[in-house]
């Protein structure tokens, strides 16, 4: 990881993001206040002292309690390995914001010193609901039903823990798995096929949707950071 930017983030109490993407992946220590992160990795309840790291162009977002939050950045140029968001709770504050703003370099000492974030407890029809969506193309009806859920409950459920309905939930799956998959040499329209996309002109679209590039202009970006 090559830590290159610092920057403070601040929300206003009630406030929230909707879900979107950053273009690198970064690390964020929440300073003050609370939130909640939703995205298809599941909810993370985010209080002062927790450390979240998040992979380049993966889709998130977040709900801010009613003391808002103020939150540490550090833009990390380099770190296309992270397949979900990872959190942790760190052992003192102070020693971590000193790490953020003065000394990035010792971003992963920091992490290796602080403990893994327990995520909330999830029904277990949801934790289904989301291997379903990953594994085909069963109709959200169809899931829902053999879940024992309608789908209208199931998708006002999934968009309050997620941040997405079981839609968009399916195609941020089939992108990540394109993702993860650009770093590797298959090909671009096996990659299509293998990741869920109708053709490659379809994984074409998303990629520069999400990235703003082109697949192969992704990959050679991915491998150039790989090499370094």
């Amino acid at each position: 990881m090559s830590p290159v930017q610092y920057y403070e983030t601040r929300h206003a109490a009630a406030d929230a993001l909707a879900t979107h993407r950053h273009r690198h992946a970064y690390a964020a220590l929440v300073l003050d206040g609370r939130h909640v992160e939703a995205s298809l990795d599941g909810p993370i309840d985010c209080e002062p002292g927790t450390v979240l790291l998040h992979p380049a162009f993966h889709a998130h977002g977040n709900r801010f309690g009613r003391g808002g939050a103020r939150v540490a950045n550090i833009t990390l140029h380099g770190d296309f390995g992270l397949s979900r968001t990872q959190a942790w709770r760190v052992q003192d504050l102070r020693t971590a914001r000193e790490v953020f703003t003065h000394c990035p370099e010792r971003l992963p000492e920091l992490l290796a010193e602080s403990g893994i974030a327990v995520a909330p407890a999830l029904p277990a029809w949801q934790q289904a609901f989301i291997v379903a969506l990953d594994e085909g193309d069963e109709a959200i009806a169809t899931i829902a039903a053999r879940l024992g859920v309608s789908a209208a409950h199931a998708s006002r459920a999934l968009l309050k823990s997620h941040g997405m309905a079981p839609q968009a939930l399916r195609r941020e799956g089939r992108w990540r798995r394109a993702l993860s998959a650009l770093r590797g040499d298959a090909t671009l329209a096996d990659i299509a096929a293998e990741s869920g996309f109708a053709d490659q002109s379809h994984l074409t679209r998303v990629c520069r949707i999400h990235s703003g590039l082109p697949p192969a202009a992704l990959r050679l970006q991915i491998k150039c950071v790989q090499d370094r």
